[in-house]
């Protein structure tokens, strides 16, 4: 019955992305940024779906059922630095690259207003692709995984079968295909949350004695303060507060904002994206928290806590809702990878090889390569879905970032002086946990991104 659940969710998400081919035109503009024709609200839920998809469902469900309370800044630190930097960023991005007919975030980055600088645009280019497969091969393995906990599937089967889905995904419709399945996994997942917690609330344990439950099994994970945070707290959360505000060196994401219909859009994305999200955070981290009371007692139970969500449902729910519930987080990370390998095509056409930038096949093409190449590193890659994402997205947000800020507030940077910056940023960032040993103290990402924008700033030229 998992299986049939499953098998039926997934033609209905499948059919979801497939029919988005009827509104698809053969522009590389539809391909890449649906012609920016995107309402506000379904822009809103697809980024929340691209933020919170095997990131947030396997690895985030993993790191609260470690660390219990702790994780309260992971979530709500991540969700503070996220909306500061949607109070500015956005709503100029999507004015911006309008304005400079940009149909990639690297593209929208290299320009500083009096066209693109070449060199630069080639490098943010190569830069997108290589982060965003690590990225997108994250995605492949937390599906893999989440089919591994609940059919007993190899973690591989899973990842050969993301991998076909993302395909058809990108050639039926590209970024809309991405957009509509995002919208229809995301309200699925939220109500599936809602149920597990109301579940887990009546079978575990009621939800006011859930701190009782979580202090007998070990005091720590009532601490809001992380035992091996060595330089304090307020280190800790400002490390998650800068991470949040990273959402805007994410292409996957901030391309997003590119689709909407226009500036005015910009203010309801806001609000549902932020609506969507914080609900998926405290649904999330109950359901974390329940997973280790649930699953603690049992001893003779060894398992991966990062498939905690799929196998706390299997334990509680029909197996046709675990079906259901399987196949949104499925296709969440599906959506999540196939809106990744579109922007990294996008900078394969747009950025690198720009003779093929209006060749709709060339477009499809670099689709069908990144794909390939994400498959292969979730198939050799770090096995923790949590280290892949953070990893990722700390790059990201240490190269890309600091230079989307300088963008939106008029500021100019040879690629000279980027290349300074950025490289700097990510010799800090992996310094910090690999040399210093210092990650757990503070999320490696802000370290890259503070010291990256400290020296934006310093080089940038003022208009």
């Amino acid at each position: 019955m998992t299986l049939i659940g499953f098998t039926i969710a997934m033609l209905i998400f499948f059919g979801i992305g497939m029919a988005s081919v009827m509104k698809s035109t053969k522009a590389v503009d539809d391909y890449l940024i649906a012609g920016r024709s995107i309402s506000p609200v379904a822009a809103g839920l697809s980024a929340v779906a691209s933020n919170n998809s095997g990131f947030m469902f396997i690895g985030a469900i993993g790191y609260t059922y470690a660390y219990g309370f702790t994780a309260v800044w992971l979530f709500f630190g991540w969700i503070a630095g996220d909306y500061l930097s949607w109070t500015f960023v956005h709503r100029k991005l999507r004015r911006m690259s309008e304005e400079r007919d940009s149909h990639s975030v690297a593209g929208f980055l290299a320009n500083n207003g009096d066209g693109p600088d070449k060199t630069l645009q080639v490098v943010l280019g190569g830069l997108t692709v290589v982060f965003l497969c690590l990225y997108a091969a994250a995605q492949l393995k937390a599906g893999g995984k989440a089919l591994q906990a609940t059919l007993d599937w190899e973690p591989t089967t899973g990842i050969f079968i993301g991998t076909i889905m993302v395909i058809a995904y990108s050639f039926a419709g590209g970024i809309r295909a991405s957009i509509w399945t995002d919208i229809a996994q995301s309200t699925v997942m939220i109500f599936a949350m809602l149920l597990l917690v109301m579940v887990c609330h009546l079978n575990v344990v009621p939800l006011a004695e859930l701190s009782d439950a979580l202090r007998q099994i070990d005091p720590g994970l009532m601490s809001f303060s992380p035992s091996d945070a060595s330089l304090g707290v307020a280190a800790f959360a400002l490390g998650w507060f800068i991470a949040g505000f990273g959402g805007i060196g994410q292409p996957h994401m901030i391309i997003r904002a590119m689709t909407v219909q226009s500036e005015d859009s910009i203010p309801t994305m806001r609000r549902t994206y932020f609506t969507w999200y914080i609900l998926f955070s405290i649904f999330t981290m109950v359901v974390g928290l329940y997973s280790r009371v649930y699953f603690d007692g049992q001893s003779d139970l060894i398992f991966d806590k990062e498939v905690a969500l799929p196998m706390l449902a299997s334990a509680h729910l029909a197996p046709i809702l675990v079906g259901f519930i399987l196949a949104a987080l499925f296709a969440a990370t599906m959506s999540t990878a196939d809106s990744q390998v579109l922007a990294s095509s996008a900078s394969i056409t747009q950025d690198i090889s720009t003779r093929h930038k209006d060749s709709y096949l060339a477009s499809k093409i670099a689709t069908v390569t990144v794909v390939v190449l994400s498959m292969l590193i979730a198939l050799v890659g770090p096995d923790s879905v949590f280290d892949l994402v953070t990893i990722a997205w700390g790059l990201m947000a240490t190269c890309f970032a600091p230079l989307m800020v300088a963008r939106v507030l008029g500021w100019t940077l040879s690629s000279q002086r980027y290349l300074i910056a950025a490289g700097l940023g990510m010799v800090s960032m992996l310094g910090w946990t690999h040399v210093l040993n210092l990650g757990d103290a503070v999320y490696d990402g802000a370290i890259g991104f503070m010291i990256s924008m400290a020296l934006t700033t310093a080089l940038s030229g003022r208009k």
